[in-house]
């Protein structure tokens, strides 16, 4: 089971704040998940059973849909927004 929650304005210990998105499965000893914005891709992680892995969101607006699935098959990147996510200013776009 993959479960996870985006936490806005968390205190760090230097004193700022940050969005972190939470993320915690229960189901194998290790998966590879993706998280995407909106349906672009951000970024490929691995994630630990009962292990909680804190992935810091940068510059992104608190409205943004943030998405988070297993890769059961492996990831197609021949799509056009897998292909160019990098290159695509979506952060931008969403303030």
């Amino acid at each position: 089971m993959l479960e996870f929650k985006r936490i806005n304005n968390v205190q760090t210990y230097t004193g700022g704040v940050r969005d972190v998105l939470v993320v915690r499965q229960s189901s194998s000893p290790l998966i590879q998940v993706e998280i995407r914005v909106n349906g672009y891709l951000l970024d490929l992680i691995t994630v630990k059973r009962n292990i909680l892995r804190v992935y810091t969101l940068k510059n992104l607006s608190p409205t943004a849909r943030v998405t988070v699935s297993n890769i059961t098959e492996g990831l197609d990147m021949t799509l056009k927004h897998n292909r160019t996510f990098r290159d695509f200013d979506f952060f931008e776009k969403l303030k």
